[in-house]
């Protein structure tokens, strides 16, 4: 039997172990392979902390999206396809936190022309009226509502990381949205 076969058939094994949720089966792997995947991340981030963190939510994301790995490649490379991802989150999150404290998201509603609460939420109004229905949505269960993105993300039927991204989205175009209005 050649190494490729083997490998492949010891994939198949560890991969249905790990469905069945064996739990020493997944410490093996995650031994074998947090190391390298450790280094590599951290060659892409910052500092070790984030890219501890980035390695722990790959490890997570992979229990979850076992259910619908199709084995079109190895584990690792899935792996590593995953970190990929979470590597993408974490600068995307970077960047936006940036972003945010450079021009906080409410101070633009805040200008001088405005005096009154109920002034302030005629503009916001006339800004919602700008967005797409779930740009608006996602905006005012954040902000009106305080709803956690978690809590968000169950509202609207998304995971996690989507509804993330749908929110700075959502604050991108509010903030486009109110560039164009005249104030």
């Amino acid at each position: 039997m050649n190494r490729k076969k083997l490998v492949k058939k010891d994939e198949r094994r560890l991969l249905a172990k790990l469905l069945a949720g064996n739990k020493r089966a997944f410490r093996e792997f995650y031994n074998v392979t947090k190391p390298r995947l450790l280094k590599w991340v951290e060659s892409r981030v910052d500092n070790h902390k984030d890219a501890e963190e980035i390695v722990q939510d790959s490890f997570l994301s992979l229990i979850e999206s076992l259910p619908v790995f199709r084995g079109k490649s190895s584990l690792k490379t899935f792996l590593t396809s995953i970190a990929r991802h979470e590597i993408a989150d974490y600068w995307r999150k970077k960047y936006a936190k940036k972003a945010i404290l450079t021009v906080p998201f409410m101070d633009q509603v805040y200008t001088e022309k405005l005096y009154s609460s109920i002034e302030t939420s005629v503009e916001v109004e006339r800004v919602f009226a700008k967005l797409l229905p779930e740009e608006e949505l996602i905006l005012r269960l954040k902000y009106e509502d305080n709803l956690s993105v978690g809590e968000i993300a169950k509202k609207i039927g998304a995971s996690v990381k989507a509804t993330e991204s749908k929110l700075f989205r959502a604050r991108k175009a509010f903030q486009f949205a109110i560039s164009k209005l005249n104030f």
